[in-house]
């Protein structure tokens, strides 16, 4: 008698469980609220807007420090503070895509962003020295063909 009553119930929870699976995927900002409860709190996920939105900002910092590195150097303080600048920036966007030592769903972005921001405040401390070591920061840029040498 038990089995019988079993199936029934089971008839009737599985398709009102895939309605509310799909009410709650086609609500906005449903799958958020259900990537909360399906990955583990230790775990960053990063979205497809928003690890392409940051690989823009870093690529446009990279090209503009690329065009510092090619100015003059002669103890120029404004080339100091942009080059500074563009380092800071760099590692705010790098920083966005999770806490250091956090895995994400990107693989290779969980193995590769901390030593990029390690390298990044290394540059940026040895250009804040007197006088600026400006080699770091020049080869910034060569940071980003270690992850994309592949692509």
């Amino acid at each position: 008698m038990r089995v019988p009553m079993q199936r029934e119930l089971l008839r009737r929870a599985v398709p009102l469980l895939a309605a509310a699976c799909a009410w709650l995927a086609c609500s906005p900002g449903g799958l958020e609220r259900l990537r909360e409860h399906t990955y583990p709190p230790s775990f960053n996920y990063i979205s497809a807007e928003q690890l392409q939105s940051t690989m823009w900002k870093l690529a446009d910092h990279a090209s503009r420090l690329d065009q510092l590195m090619r100015a003059s150097r002669d103890g120029d303080e404004t080339l100091r503070a942009q080059v500074i600048w563009q380092l800071t920036e760099m590692d705010r966007a790098a920083a966005s895509l999770g806490p250091a030592g956090w895995p994400s769903n990107h693989p290779r972005v969980s193995r590769n962003v901390d030593g990029f921001r390690r390298d990044l405040e290394a540059a940026r401390h040895a250009v804040e020295l007197d006088p600026p070591n400006y080699f770091l920061a020049g080869s910034v840029s060569g940071a980003c063909v270690h992850c994309h040498a592949a692509e």
